[in-house]
């Protein structure tokens, strides 16, 4: 691997591990040769991913994290401390959808879309702040999304939440530039792990019809970008975000 995207003898935590995007992110680190810390709720996902971590010859620590409870993160950072005694990468990727016109939202629903899109970015990005400052240096992914970018009618909540998630990208990489604590952020499209790949649903065609590459975004190309932002290869790159969308939101913008 060209050593400007190697990530040797590096740590990464990476949040909402257990399946999909995160498990993509997590195995795309670990082919750089990163060491890993790798949070979800769901255990049992947790530890195949894990155990794809391990086959890859890298170390990993699985801790059944709910990054929306702050001491959950703070035992989440205390153990990768103690497994790997530093912390260079985290990948804020854990979050949730809901389909529903925005006035509808109940207000458990809007709270819980509000904590697991953006607090939960928040609480893990403050947890690591003070060990990467220590260090002298570290790199902050977060996973926001084309519907923090536009209208998102039947999603709004949700896109309101990612909107934040944007301008925290922007503010973080303010306040921690002078400590080289680099923080991004990564805005896929519709994924393809969410959407059937044979859009057999009329609605779907139609909708992916108007994006210019006319599919939906792969796991890998989200960790790609994401191995970008962790990498030597964007170490002067601080408050950006990187769109994988196929195009989407140059159209529907």
């Amino acid at each position: 691997m060209n050593s400007l995207f190697s990530l040797e003898n590096r740590v990464a935590v990476v949040s909402g591990a257990g399946r999909g995007t995160g498990r993509a992110i997590a195995l795309m680190l670990a082919q750089a040769g990163a060491d890993l810390a790798v949070a979800a709720r769901t255990l049992e996902q947790l530890e195949e991913t894990a155990s794809e971590v391990r086959k890859l010859g890298r170390r990993v620590v699985a801790v059944q994290t709910d990054v929306r409870d702050r001491e959950q993160v703070s035992n989440l950072v205390k153990r990768a401390l103690e497994e790997f005694g530093r912390i260079d990468i985290l990948v804020n990727n854990a979050g949730a959808g809901s389909v529903v016109e925005t006035l509808n939202t109940s207000e458990n629903r809007f709270d819980s879309l509000i904590k697991t899109n953006l607090r939960a970015g928040f609480f893990c990005s403050q947890a690591v702040a003070e060990t990467m400052k220590k260090q002298g240096k570290g790199s902050i992914i977060n996973i926001a999304s084309t519907e923090g970018l536009r209208a998102a009618p039947t999603n709004g909540i949700y896109g309101a939440a990612k909107a934040g998630v944007i301008a925290l990208t922007q503010t973080l990489a303010s306040e921690l530039g002078e400590f080289h604590i680099r923080v991004n952020a990564v805005a896929p499209g519709f994924i393809e792990t969410a959407f059937p790949a044979s859009m057999e649903i009329p609605k779907l065609r139609e909708l992916f019809g108007r994006v210019p590459l006319g599919r939906a975004v792969k796991c890998e190309e989200i960790a790609a970008a994401v191995l970008y932002f962790a990498s030597d290869a964007s170490d002067c790159t601080t408050g950006a975000m990187l769109v994988v969308d196929g195009g989407m939101a140059s159209r529907l913008g």
